[in-house]
């Protein structure tokens, strides 16, 4: 049985729902016929130290969008000296030299990652015992992207849309190695969901009749959650709120403890959930971040979302989608996000933007990514790597050994000339 492994980094969850999604649909489509691992590769391949230097990056640059945003900016000016091969080489050592020994032990017949640091190690292992797979690396910002995802040596890498893909050209990646495919979610969101609106809002202690907004952050739960969620539970409004706090703990312990006041506005605080599909379901908006897979996640259930923030740069293309297709809202503080609610709540603003959703080509695209990236990597398997051999280094080795060939022989030339000596009297 040919094995598939799809290693990801779990910084957040976009990586890692991306990851599943395709492992799904593989096995939906080929049941039986393939043994796909997703891992969590730094932490599986016993690189703890790294494995946590990239997670507690990954969470200061959600605590910091900013400083995130700038730190971007630099990394795409400086180019070939920040593209994740050779950074990964700088700072994750002990990655390599453990990924490479997992790879070695596992003998993948292909490699789909789905983080720019995983696609790097298995491209190292591949040249350091040269085996023969194929590394495609799918980027998991659909739109915006930063230098990292840039990387000559993979055999694909697929973007989800147009801009993507000029993005990377734009940035040095050969176009014959870029395939445009759109957005794999996890199939539970397009599955039918078996609870109802009221079986789902009852289950935790809300009422039905009131519209609800979900309000999240993506998978570590750091952002600005606390402060919108407090403003409507404080100022009552005639709502339910369904609070994830995901993996974050002091705002799970503070959401607790305002849900203990007194208020007109309802209130469900969780913290993480396997289950989103369902409160989506029962959910009229949302209140998140500006994370792919959160985002997308919202328009395939019709649940316009506000977006708060973005994580950096590679976020910014998601809120942009979201504003230019009128999908969804972009707030920069308090007041205004206070008067968009107050439009939501007493205007028909919100049909007409669950309308634009449905419309949308893009979010139609969606059921069907997790499945066309599925055939796509099986079909990858069924064919042999090509041997790609860059020119120029033959080129200038060629040029370097004649040039130091010529000047060895003017050398020689000089000192016969310089010490011959005349016999003639």
């Amino acid at each position: 049985m040919k094995k598939i492994l799809i290693p990801m980094i779990e910084v957040g969850g976009g990586h890692k729902m991306i990851a599943l999604a395709v492992k799904d649909a593989i096995d939906q489509l080929y049941p039986g016929q393939y043994q796909v691992d997703v891992i969590d590769f730094a932490r599986e391949a016993g690189a703890i130290r790294d494995d946590k230097a990239m997670k507690d990056l990954w969470d200061f640059a959600l605590a910091h969008p900013k400083l995130t945003t700038n730190v971007n900016l630099l990394i795409d000016k400086l180019n070939h000296l920040t593209r994740s091969n050779l950074v990964t080489k700088v700072l994750f050592q002990n990655f390599i030299r453990k990924g490479a020994q997992y790879i070695l032990a596992y003998k993948p017949d292909i490699v789909f990652s789905t983080h720019f640091f995983c696609t790097s190690v298995a491209l190292f292992a591949r040249e350091k015992y040269h085996f023969q797979y194929k590394v495609i690396s799918y980027m998991a910002d659909p739109f915006t992207g930063h230098n990292m995802w840039v990387n000559p040596n993979v055999d694909t890498i697929v973007a989800a849309t147009q801009e993507a893909e000029q993005y990377l050209i734009s940035q040095g990646q050969p176009r014959d190695r870029i395939k445009v495919m759109s957005f794999p979610l996890n199939l539970k969101f397009f599955a039918k969901v078996n609870k109802s609106r009221e079986e789902i809002l009852n289950g935790l202690g809300l009422d039905p009749a009131k519209k609800t907004v979900l309000v999240s952050a993506g998978g570590q739960g750091i952002g600005d959650t606390e402060k919108y969620v407090r403003l409507l539970y404080e100022k009552g409004y005639p709502l339910n709120i369904i609070a994830v706090c995901a993996k974050n703990e002091a705002l799970f312990k503070e959401l607790s403890k305002l849900a203990c006041k007194g208020s007109p506005t309802g209130i469900a605080v969780l913290g993480f959930v396997d289950n989103m599909h369902e409160l989506l379901e029962a959910s009229d908006f949302g209140i998140t971040k500006a994370g792919p897979s959160t985002i997308f996640e919202h328009l395939v259930k019709k649940v316009p979302p506000i977006i708060t923030h973005n994580a950096g740069l590679q976020e910014k293309g998601n809120l942009e989608f979201c504003i230019r297709n009128r999908v969804g809202w972009y707030v920069t503080g308090e007041e205004e996000f206070l008067e968009l609610v107050d439009r939501i709540m007493n205007t028909p603003v919100l049909e007409e933007y669950q309308a634009n959703i449905q419309r949308n080509a893009f979010v139609q695209s969606l059921p069907q990514a997790p499945f066309e990236l599925a055939r796509f990597v099986v079909s990858e398997l069924a064919t042999r790597r090509k041997m790609r051999r860059s020119r120029k280094p033959v080129t200038l080795r060629k040029l370097v050994l004649g040039t130091r060939i010529g000047i060895r022989h003017r050398m020689l030339k000089y000192r016969k000339t310089r010490f011959r000596v005349n016999n003639q009297t």
